[in-house]
């Protein structure tokens, strides 16, 4: 009996990262006519016109990169070395090509602000992926910033030790905050799949919105080394304007 397949997910972070690897990998698939829809990880940076082509070709129906925050400030932070224009770039080319585009985000890293986050929610705004998947940031033995948080985690030193998008360290923000962020950001992403979007689905969204506004000014973690200071003022049906939020930040 022939056994069903939707689609093969690779897990390797770097799949697109040799691209004359990807381009006889996709001869290889087009040769055999062995072409199944998969799925993979990529940096945006690794996406131009030519490697999503290939993808393409071989069958490639969504990539998943790891861009983390809307706000170079804290990509610069996390040493990522990456730009926000190389997502912009990898966002369209496989918008183009009918790939779908998602995007790995993290909430909560070291010093992030509220005027950050909101910087985050606005790049997803702007670029418009086809989905998103929200974590909180997670120090991983070896790194920079793992030693800097180190002293707090405790006992806490795998994923399985921590519940799902709880903080395992002092950040700006309490848990429940992050929680609520991600719920709105979440159900908004999923609204653009449904162009009828109904009145129930807006008001939910809205009600998620307003759970964030309300969260907001006392979910701030006095232990945080972020100055209250630096915490954009938000307001209930509009978020800082993607123009001012440079201005906001440097306050």
């Amino acid at each position: 009996m022939e056994a069903g397949v939707d689609h093969i997910w690779f897990g390797d972070d770097v799949f697109g990262l040799n691209h004359h690897w990807v381009e006889e990998f996709a001869s290889e698939v087009t040769k055999r006519n062995a072409a199944v829809p998969f799925k993979i990880q990529s940096r945006a940076d690794l996406m131009d016109k030519q490697t999503v082509q290939h993808l393409k070709t071989a069958g490639c129906a969504e990539v998943w990169m790891g861009v983390e925050s809307g706000s170079q400030a804290v990509l610069n932070a996390m040493d990522k070395g990456l730009k926000l224009s190389s997502v912009i770039a990898a966002r369209n080319i496989l918008k183009k090509a009918g790939v779908r585009a998602c995007y790995f985000l993290q909430f909560g890293y070291p010093g992030e602000t509220w005027a950050e986050l909101q910087e985050t929610i606005a790049f997803v705004r702007d670029t418009q992926p086809d989905d998103i998947g929200i974590s909180f940031s997670y120090p991983l033995p070896g790194t920079t910033f793992y030693e800097r948080v180190q002293a707090e985690l405790g006992q806490k030193r795998n994923w399985t030790d921590s519940d799902d998008l709880c903080i395992m360290f002092t950040a700006a923000y309490k848990t429940d905050f992050y929680r609520a962020v991600r719920d709105a950001l979440h159900a908004e992403v999923d609204s653009w799949r449904d162009p009828e979007e109904s009145d129930m689905t807006r008001a939910r969204i809205k009600e998620l919105w307003n759970k964030v506004t309300e969260l907001e000014p006392v979910s701030r973690d006095a232990d945080s080394s972020v100055s209250s200071e630096k915490v954009a003022t938000f307001t209930s049906a509009s978020f800082v304007p993607v123009e001012a939020l440079a201005s906001v930040r440097g306050n």
